[in-house]
């Protein structure tokens, strides 16, 4: 899990990175991010219903979440941050998503 300072969890938060954020893609990751003012790195998880069912959308967070884990040490501040998973994502195993991951965050130069 996420430290709770580095975590996005309201909603208004994503909506106004969806409208106003820049975006960023790999074949089963986007990267949707702003920068922010004074604080810490905030990065919150979008799983559709289009992945698969219950188990499956929070074993594609889970996942997510260990790989953002790792990297986040690494990370600047003062950005808002939203990864959302594309269809496929599933059946990528976890080394296979921990390098999307990360070729995700040097495509936006956060890393």
């Amino acid at each position: 899990m996420l430290s709770k300072e580095n975590r996005l969890l309201k909603r208004k938060e994503f909506n106004y990175l969806y409208k106003n954020g820049i975006a960023k893609h790999t074949a089963h990751l986007t990267m949707v991010y702003i920068p922010t003012k004074h604080r810490p790195i905030k990065i919150g998880f979008t799983v559709a219903n289009k992945i698969g069912k219950a188990v499956v959308r929070n074993l594609v967070k889970r996942r997510l979440r260990a790989c953002v884990r790792e990297i986040v040490p690494n990370l600047p501040n003062n950005y808002n941050v939203v990864i959302i998973a594309k269809t496929g994502i599933e059946s990528l195993t976890f080394d296979q998503l921990k390098n999307e991951t990360l070729t995700l965050f040097e495509r936006a130069d956060l890393k």
